[in-house]
C-alpha cells in the first residue's frame, strides 16, 4: 500500500466535500453552521500531520467532520441549559398565567351577563357608547332620542353594574 500524502488527503476532501456538506447540513440542521463545519474540517484535515497512516481516506475525512459536528452540538447544548435556565421572578412572562386567564374568561362572562340584564334600549345605547366609541349625540341621533336620554340610559347602566358588582 502507498503512503498518503498531504495533498491526497486534502483531494480527498475536495472529492467529498458535497457529501460533507449533505451530511453536516443533516446533522446540525443549519446551512450556515455546516458550512462553517466544512472549513474547519478542512483546516484540521491541512494541518493533520500523520496522513501517512490513514487506511480510509474518506472515512477519516467524515470522521473529522463527525467530530466537530458533535462538539458544536454539545456546545449549544451547554449553551441551551446555560441561557434556558429558570427565569427569575423579576422577569416578566410575555403570556399570561392560566389562572389570570381563567379569571379574565370569568370577568368577561360576568360582564356579558350584567350587560344582557340591561333593557334592550339601555344595552343598545351602552353598547354604542363603550364598545363602538360613539359620542351621546351621535347615538342620540343614531337611535332618535334625545342626547340627555341617552345619558340617562348610560348612568343607568353604569349603575346597574356597580350595583351587581358590590353585590357579588
Amino acid at each position: 500500500m502507498d503512503a498518503i500524502t498531504d495533498s491526497d488527503l486534502l483531494a480527498s476532501f475536495l472529492l467529498y466535500q458535497k457529501d460533507l456538506q449533505q451530511f453536516l447540513t443533516h446533522k446540525v440542521n443549519c446551512a450556515e453552521t455546516a458550512a462553517d463545519l466544512i472549513q474547519e474540517t478542512y483546516l484540521r484535515i491541512a494541518h493533520y500531520s500523520a496522513a501517512g497512516e490513514i487506511a480510509n481516506q474518506r472515512a477519516f475525512v467524515f470522521r473529522v467532520a463527525d467530530n466537530l459536528a458533535l462538539d458544536h452540538l454539545r456546545s449549544r447544548a451547554r449553551q441551551e441549559r446555560r441561557d434556558g435556565g429558570l427565569v427569575g421572578e423579576d422577569i416578566a412572562c410575555g403570556q399570561p398565567q392560566p389562572d389570570n386567564t381563567l379569571e379574565g374568561q370569568q370577568q368577561m362572562e360576568l360582564f356579558e351577563t350584567l350587560i344582557y340584564e340591561l333593557p334592550p334600549q339601555c344595552r343598545k345605547v351602552f353598547l354604542l357608547c363603550r364598545v363602538e366609541g360613539k359620542r351621546y349625540s351621535e347615538i342620540a341621533a343614531e337611535l332618535g332620542i334625545s342626547a340627555r336620554t341617552v345619558e340617562s340610559h348610560m348612568h343607568k347602566a353604569l349603575k346597574h353594574f356597580k350595583d351587581r358588582i358590590d353585590f357579588l
